[in-house]
């Protein structure tokens, strides 16, 4: 396997002294393990070796920040009756005061994509990140089995509580990610959650649900609210046998939203919309845009027009590399926006 591969040469390079190459083969072997659990969808609640994947991913992730220039911990975040896992890098070794990020994922996010999506630049820049894994994300979902929920202000809100108190973390300089889906629930979050100095939404959604609405036609969607179940199993059966995406994301939706049936989820994420409520949002906001996303189209635009609070707009272009979902294949340029945004309101 490619990850025992990679985690065979980290420990070599290691032997010979080599922190480098063998932090970066430990990343190497934590995206090979991830790679291989994500595909397994047919039962995941079930299957063992989506677990084992998952520990050895994040095993892997582990050993590769332990051997960054960096202060690193793994957190344990209090949620209601239990905890959300969560890791905290610093860009020194003491605990003085600096600017904090946090980074909320999205429907398949796990909390180690934060180093690549957010935390490598943002230390290179003296902020601290903090990642966690809310409900029906990575950890949370596959150890702790926790879905998605609506609230998710209920799910920000003790994570926010914790980090304020962290002695490394300035308080007044708190700062939300929001990563794909999180750039909804970070927005559905910040309706009750007032205290961040401002947020970052990569990118911008008001309306979730149309990631799954734009591709049924009316009369399912009609057929869907009256719960006349059987002909939505059967149609969306039919494309999920022929499209490897469409499959994929309908059993990682069922799992991550605690679904019985497709039907069952499809009716789940019609209430994770932020129509009528974005006035409830008051800190200030960058919104990006990705103009060519295959999912979410649109949506960035529709929030910002939405927001009454403090707000910019930011959409890279097709010119640039950067117009897919969430700017793959231009994270030079998208960091530059994103920190060109935050620098002068450290």
């Amino acid at each position: 396997m490619a990850g025992d591969r990679a985690c065979a040469a980290a420990s070599k390079s290691l032997a010979a002294k080599n922190e480098v190459s063998s932090r970066e083969a430990y990343l190497r072997a934590s995206n090979y393990y991830r790679t291989a659990e994500f595909y397994r969808r047919e039962h995941p609640e079930d299957d063992e070796v989506v677990l084992s994947l998952s520990n050895q991913s994040w095993a892997s992730f582990v050993s590769a920040m332990k051997l960054m220039p960096y202060a690193f911990e793994e957190i344990k975040i209090p949620y209601e009756e239990t905890t959300l896992p969560g890791y905290i890098l610093s860009p020194g070794k003491t605990n003085e005061p600096c600017p904090t990020i946090v980074f909320n994922g999205g429907f398949d996010s796990i909390k180690e994509e934060a180093w690549f999506a957010i935390a490598a630049p943002a230390l290179e820049r003296g902020f601290n990140v903090v990642a966690f894994d809310g409900p029906g994300q990575g950890e949370a979902l596959r150890a702790q089995r926790l879905v998605f929920r609506l609230d998710w202000e209920n799910v920000l809100t003790p994570v926010i509580d914790y980090v304020v108190t962290r002695p490394e973390v300035s308080p007044e300089k708190v700062f939300l990610f929001g990563w794909s889906m999180g750039g909804y629930l970070a927005a559905r979050a910040m309706t009750s959650e007032h205290r961040l100095a401002a947020a970052v939404l990569d990118d911008g959604v008001l309306d979730f649900s149309s990631a799954f609405n734009e591709q049924m036609p009316a009369v399912a969607r009609q057929m869907l609210h009256r719960h006349w179940d059987y002909p939505i199993q059967q149609g969306v059966g039919m494309l999920m046998s022929i499209s490897t995406g469409v499959r994929w994301a309908m059993l990682n939706g069922r799992w991550a939203f605690g679904a019985d049936t497709v039907p069952d989820l499809l009716r789940k994420v019609q209430d994770y919309t932020l129509v009528g409520i974005t006035d409830k949002i008051t800190t200030p906001v960058l919104v990006l845009d990705a103009p060519d996303d295959h999912m979410l189209k649109g949506q960035p635009k529709a929030l910002f027009d939405a927001l009454k609070c403090e707000k910019v707009f930011v959409d890279i272009t097709e010119l640039e590399g950067g117009s897919t979902h969430c700017h793959m294949g231009a994270f030079s340029r998208l960091h530059q926006v994103i920190f060109d945004y935050l620098m002068p309101l450290i």
